[in-house]
């Protein structure tokens, strides 16, 4: 990296202000994963020529990488008007429209993507995933089989998609495609993707001896490639609830820092706890807007952590950037944030945001450690849902997590899966009591919300309250043995 750097340096002097020799800069530091130097590298190309369309593009990808994401919107959309028929801008602008849960432009931004180029493999899978969140099952398949026509690399994962959305009357042939891309050859890096796939068939079609054969199969493959750092990931655990001793924030007055438009309420736990079905029902409520899940306060905290620069004395910056993303849905008197991780901030959360609720939803460890198993998850922060040992982990790190800060005083309600599932009213009335969010009977119908669903949770979530996945780990005892117990 070194010495491609150099070679960059002595090109721009031998060809001072060529624009092909910055945008490689901004490659290579992106490749290097310094983004604030390739943010800077795509300054000083746009100062050589504003308009250009890839240093334009770049920079916009870049602001999301570094966690400006409303910036990023700005920036895409301003590179649009520019170059209206840039069609991978459009589909990045469309999955940052996801990111910030606008989800009615992210569906029509992809499709005037889809209109313009058709046939790109990039356009379609996005176009696929945006019709999937909103729930458009019967067009998200089509798109899927469309795209695994054009592309055989986005095969695999299209199955695996593919293995949510069909018919149950399709599972059959769905499983002889698997087969056959599997005979063909499929790269060992993607071959995880087919066994998640006959997961979900094998769900679908309640066969369990093949669902739990695909289960293990499918986690060992993706546990090879997909590495968990244990060590790292309870440091940053710990250092999150260090700096907040260390530097003993005083709570922020919001008469005198940015008015927030809603009253936030934040929904923590560990992943497949329950929180996007209590997002679900909440937001049905009169005057309430989900949010989905906002990265900013992971991303916020851990920059200034590496850094090490006072995460106080920026609380206000990030009370301001949490202001635009409530903002970006539109009017509302409560937001809900269901990001599961941010039960990791819960005293950062109290003090830069007094007005707000935490709801921390718990769930039979059990069933959690089996919906984790069970499901692939593309993001690297996952990668401890893919091992016995790495799942273990997380659950008793996130147990000392809750434990920490509810000595250190941190202010949240808890509440259970189990109970909201099973006495839907009772239970929401006790979390809306706690929020001072009048109750509205619409919110013990989420199948009518028809908000758009990020999650793996896409399909589920859409379901009526039931309790079917109530003790289902009873019946995969010998799936995670040392989770379950005796």
């Amino acid at each position: 990296m070194d010495f491609a750097l150099d070679v960059l340096d002595r090109a721009e002097r031998k060809f001072p202000g060529d624009l092909s020799v910055l945008i490689a800069r901004i490659h290579m530091l992106r490749a290097a994963g310094d983004v604030e130097s390739a943010l800077q590298a795509a300054g000083a190309a746009l100062a050589q020529d504003p308009n250009a369309p890839e240093a334009l593009f770049l920079r916009g990808i870049l602001l999301e990488e570094n966690g400006q994401l409303l910036d990023a919107i700005s920036a895409l959309e301003a590179l649009l008007e520019l170059h209206p028929n840039h069609a991978i801008a459009m589909v990045n602008l469309g999955r940052f429209y996801a990111f910030s849960n606008q989800s009615d432009k992210a569906i029509e931004v992809t499709e005037r993507a889809y209109s313009i180029a058709p046939n790109l493999p990039a356009v379609l899978q996005n176009l696929a995933i945006r019709q999937r969140e909103t729930g458009d099952f019967p067009q998200a398949a089509q798109t899927f089989r469309q795209l695994m026509s054009l592309s055989s690399e986005f095969g695999p994962d299209s199955l695996r998609q593919l293995a949510d959305l069909v018919a149950p009357e399709e599972l059959d042939a769905l499983s002889r495609q698997i087969d056959q891309a599997e005979a063909a050859g499929c790269p060992p890096a993607l071959r995880e993707h087919l066994e998640f796939a006959r997961v979900t068939i094998a769900k679908r079609a309640k066969d369990d001896p093949q669902y739990v054969t695909s289960v293990l199969r499918a986690n060992r493959l993706a546990a090879k490639h997909r590495p968990y750092d244990s060590k790292a990931d309870s440091q940053f655990h710990t250092a999150i609830r260090d700096s907040y001793r260390a530097e003993s924030p005083s709570v922020i007055s919001p008469a005198t820092q940015a008015l927030l438009p809603a009253t936030p309420i934040f929904i923590v736990g560990l992943p497949r706890s329950g929180t996007t079905l209590l997002e679900r029902m909440l937001s049905q409520g009169d005057g309430v807007a989900g949010l989905g899940e906002v990265a900013l306060f992971n991303r916020f905290i851990g920059k200034r952590l590496m850094t090490g620069t006072s995460i106080t004395d920026a609380l206000p910056e990030l009370r301001q950037a949490y202001a635009g993303f409530q903002s970006a849905v539109g009017p509302a008197r409560w937001t809900v944030d269901k990001m599961p991780a941010n039960y990791a901030h819960l005293g950062w959360i109290n003090t830069a945001m007094p007005e707000a609720r935490i709801i921390l939803l718990r769930r039979d460890i059990r069933d959690v450690a089996l919906s984790m198993f069970e499901n692939y998850f593309d993001d690297p922060g996952q990668n401890f849902t893919f091992e016995e040992q790495r799942i273990q982990h997380r659950i008793q790190l996130f147990e000392k997590t809750i434990a920490d800060w509810r000595a250190l005083g941190a202010e949240f309600l808890e509440s259970h899966y189990e109970d909201l599932v099973q006495s839907p009213e009772a239970t929401l009335r006790s979390i809306t009591d706690y929020c001072d969010l009048p109750f509205d009977p619409e919110m013990l119908n989420p199948a009518e919300n028809t908000a758009a669903i990020r999650t793996v949770s896409s399909t589920q979530a859409r379901q009526s309250v039931n309790t079917k996945s109530v003790a289902r780990w009873e019946r995969y005892s010998e799936l995670l043995p040392k989770v379950f117990g005796p």
